[in-house]
């Protein structure tokens, strides 16, 4: 995929950039293609780029005691990085590739040094950071409020492509209840 391309894709996604800020933005970016099963991001190390997903999908999970606990799914034209690899520190969790998927890539400490010069790119940025809070907040409302059926029916409003590419161990373990339970769930809707 070559830079018009994806310039395409990040115009479309984010229109109310400027052709220049999407210039900038497009100059700092790199067109991957990585198989199903890739740890694109690793529990423990440090990392220094953040991506678009294109196409596919990732999960992202705690490794404990020899037991993923899956956090979050993402899928095509979401951001994928975990906080404090954007912080420069070791990532807490893992992102594995659920299926074959397609990304653009963008340098952390590159985007950073480009948003204190550009008020486009910094307003995306500060829309990325409000869309996970959000989302973080969502999830703990989840946890802490809602039923375990309520919480599935939930992922699947989000996520409806969420039981063709994601195992039913990792939906369980996102949802915090055992395959047994899930199967029931499942059974009632």
């Amino acid at each position: 995929m070559d830079k018009p391309e994806l310039k395409e894709i990040i115009s479309e996604l984010y229109p109310h950039m400027s052709e220049a800020s999407l210039d900038i933005f497009i100059a700092h970016a790199n067109y991957l293609r990585y198989p199903k099963g890739t740890k694109i991001i690793q529990e423990g190390q440090s990392h220094p780029f953040f991506y678009l997903l294109v196409t596919g999908g990732v999960k992202a999970y705690y490794q404990k005691d020899d037991k993923e606990v899956c956090l979050w799914f993402a899928f095509e034209h979401e951001m994928i990085g975990t906080i404090n690899t954007l912080e420069g520190s070791s990532s807490n969790e893992t992102i594995e590739l659920l299926e074959d998927s397609e990304f653009i890539q963008f340098k952390t400490e590159d985007i950073a040094q480009i948003i204190e010069k550009d008020l486009d790119i910094s307003r995306l940025i500060i829309l990325l950071s409000l869309e996970y809070a959000g989302f973080l907040e969502k999830r703990l409302y989840q946890l802490q409020f809602m039923t375990s059926k309520e919480r599935y029916l939930s992922l699947l409003e989000a996520e409806p492509e969420v039981l063709q590419k994601v195992s039913l161990t990792d939906i369980a373990s996102y949802l915090g209840v055992s395959r047994e339970t899930l199967s029931r769930i499942r059974a009632q809707v």
